[in-house]
């Protein structure tokens, strides 16, 4: 049975963006960025289901919920949390429903998409829960590369990104990432446009 590390549950996210990319040209002939995010979101949660046999999932929980799973009335972070609001995919344990791991769904490397889901993450991470599970949380992003950002490009625009979100984080969580390239025109894009798939991996540092 496979074990579900955090380069294997990367991988197998990264695994799903590009199935669903490929589905959604074949079965609806639009590229994946015209597709809903939701419809990453259930392709994401199927693949790491279907792959990791002791996972399972919920779609769209509501944060709330998640704290209430642990006992916390209160949140620490409630603002960067979001309370109110709802995780894209909870992945949760088959046997006993307990919470694993949290992933959020973006299509774009915008700076401010991706530091409000980090902060988010980090703020989950940090919480009372006691989980050493949840003191890691991913984001999976998917965009597009123009003829001018091609694979040499990619690991500075990355780095970047990176840069980016640890001067805004601090030195609380640690932020890593894997990503794989499509081939430009895969998937209904154009032929000088190529495919970006990301997972950024968000890590209490204090763990």
């Amino acid at each position: 049975m496979s074990r579900a590390t955090k380069i294997k549950l990367q991988d197998a996210i990264i695994d799903a963006m590009e199935t669903a990319s490929s589905d959604a040209f074949e079965k609806s002939g639009v590229h994946i960025r015209k597709m809903p995010e939701y419809f990453l979101n259930v392709f994401i949660a199927n693949e790491l289901s279907n792959k990791f046999p002791t996972l399972g999932y919920r779609l769209e929980m509501p944060v709330k919920e998640a704290l209430n799973e642990f006992g916390l009335v209160h949140s620490i972070n409630p603002n960067e949390l979001r309370v109110n609001g709802k995780f894209d995919i909870a992945i949760i344990s088959k046997g006993s429903r307990k919470l694993r791991h949290i992933i959020e769904v973006k299509r774009s490397l915008s700076k401010r998409q991706l530091l409000k889901e980090s902060k988010r993450l980090k703020a989950f991470a940090t919480e009372h829960h006691q989980s050493r599970r949840l003191e890691t949380g991913y984001i999976a992003a998917i965009s597009r590369l123009g003829s001018t950002a091609r694979h040499y490009n990619v690991d500075q625009l990355l780095d970047s990104r990176l840069e980016f979100l640890g001067e805004q984080l601090g030195n609380a969580v640690n932020i890593s990432c894997r990503y794989k390239i499509m081939d430009a025109g895969a998937y209904g894009f154009d032929s000088t446009t190529s495919l970006l798939l990301t997972v950024f991996c968000i890590q209490n540092a204090n763990k």
